[in-house]
């Protein structure tokens, strides 16, 4: 069970890694911050699986020893509370349950991604709007 736990872990991973190289291209954070919001229950169970139950306090926002910003802040709790919610899972359990939900999105990874794109803020600019202005059809000449 474990080898294959370790398995699905490195493949996560693989599935992971153009999303966070799209967090640096211009007009594709979007995808990564999608792609992070799937994942999170899956982190708690990886989590799960590795530590056992949480051992960890909620972060605290107005804790003056927080240094992280806001957005750290927000995602450090939705793991927080990912994790929160596999409280009493045994860890072979919670490994089972990890590999079932790495399977289940590798499947939907795809239709996921055509989703997020046509959710994408429509203000970003279509590069396949371009077109050369000989191309262009001139309605307002002068």
């Amino acid at each position: 069970m474990e080898e294959r736990f370790l398995e699905t872990v490195q493949r996560l991973k693989e599935l992971r890694a153009p999303f966070d190289r799209k967090k640096h291209v211009k007009n594709q954070y979007e995808l990564f911050v999608k792609f992070e919001e799937e994942t999170y229950a899956l982190w708690g169970l990886y989590q799960q699986s590795v530590v056992g139950d949480i051992n960890v306090p909620k972060l605290d926002y107005f804790d003056p020893e927080e240094k992280s910003w806001m957005w750290g802040w927000i995602k450090g709790n939705k793991k927080w509370h990912a994790w929160n919610k596999c409280k009493g899972l045994n860890k072979s359990d919670a490994m089972l349950l990890y590999i079932e939900g790495v399977e289940k999105l590798e499947k939907e990874l795809p239709s996921l991604v055509a989703k997020w794109e046509a959710e994408q803020d429509p203000r970003l600019p279509d590069p396949n709007s371009w077109k050369p202005e000989e191309e262009r059809s001139n309605t307002f000449k002068c």
